[in-house]
């Protein structure tokens, strides 16, 4: 098994339904009641298709997905017998989120992400730096109500546990002995006499344990603050995915390079309001202002100087 996947990640991510509606997406609300990923059947960018299981709102069918700038129908692959089944559609996505996620070429979407009535949850696994470069562009152009994430370890059978099995029995061992307790029932060397290894080494293992569950439960890919370079490689991705002659796709681009527009500024805002004691400290958030200022004028150069239209 390659290190690769001993270090896999996966991130989920959920949008209201009221929000949804609100977003560049809100027109599948009005047409699915239900719509659940199912499998890729082509990958690549620009091409992803797939198999939707889908429930249509009452009085939508099929041919309402027609005109739609980021999914295209091509074949209807199960129709229902009755009201109470669904249908799998064979369809074809283009959206800057799902396109930078094929990409990546190592991150990919989940077989269940779906919507449903409480709203849209996405979820997507891959390296941890891949998978925090399509949830900050998700984050900066439709700010999900909520951002999760969690390791995953294909060497445990206990998928949804970020230590592996000897580490989660060492921390059960210490948990049941009253070590994480306040005050302390038992000392570390209590638990290394018990076991017969080196208080060094339990010290280190229930060390590197701590650490697991820490970066487990708060490395959730939503900081509210993005690094500006990651967000001027995300915008160069996204004006590379359109094409000049293509007026939908160049409207589809300058509205979700405007909602990174306005996701930028409010950084800009937030920054300048901090309070900082050092010097130091000051200096490099004047800097981050300054990268951010430069990327909301890069925006505006593509939009204007590629598109030939006026600044956003």
């Amino acid at each position: 098994m390659s290190l690769l996947r001993l270090f896999m990640r996966e991130v989920t991510l959920f949008w209201k339904r009221s929000r949804i509606k609100h977003l560049d997406l809100g027109e599948l609300t009005e047409i699915f009641k239900q719509a659940e990923f199912i499998s890729y059947v082509k990958r690549v960018p620009k091409d992803i298709r797939v198999i939707l299981k889908v429930n249509f709102c009452d009085g939508k069918s099929p041919e309402d997905l027609a005109g739609l700038r980021f999914i295209e129908l091509l074949d209807i692959i199960l129709e229902p017998k009755d009201n109470s089944d669904s249908y799998l559609l064979l369809v074809k996505v283009n959206h800057s989120v799902p396109n930078l996620n094929a990409r990546t070429n190592g991150t990919s979407t989940v077989a269940g992400s779906r919507l449903d009535g409480e709203g849209l949850t996405y979820t997507i696994q891959g390296p941890p730096m891949k998978l925090r470069i399509v949830s900050t562009l998700a984050r900066l152009i439709s700010q999900p109500d909520r951002i999760s994430a969690r390791s995953l370890d294909f060497n445990s059978t206990l998928d949804h546990s970020a230590l592996s099995t000897k580490q989660l029995k060492l921390a059960k061992f210490a948990y049941d002995r009253g070590f994480f307790d306040i005050p302390k029932r038992t000392r570390i060397s209590d638990i290394a006499s018990e076991i017969g290894l080196a208080r060094a080494t339990i010290s280190e293992h229930l060390a590197r344990i701590e650490s697991i569950l820490m970066d487990d439960m708060f490395s959730s890919y939503d900081e509210s603050y993005t690094d500006p370079k990651l967000v001027k490689s995300l915008i160069e991705t996204i004006s590379l995915e359109v094409e000049a002659e293509d007026l939908n796709q160049v409207d589809n681009m300058i509205e979700i390079l405007s909602d990174i527009k306005l996701s930028i500024n409010s950084q800009i805002t937030d920054l300048k309001h901090e309070d900082f004691d050092q010097i130091t400290d000051d200096e490099l958030i004047q800097m981050a202002v300054k990268e951010h200022e430069e990327n909301i004028s890069f925006i505006n150069d593509i939009v204007e100087d590629k598109f030939k239209t006026t600044s956003i």
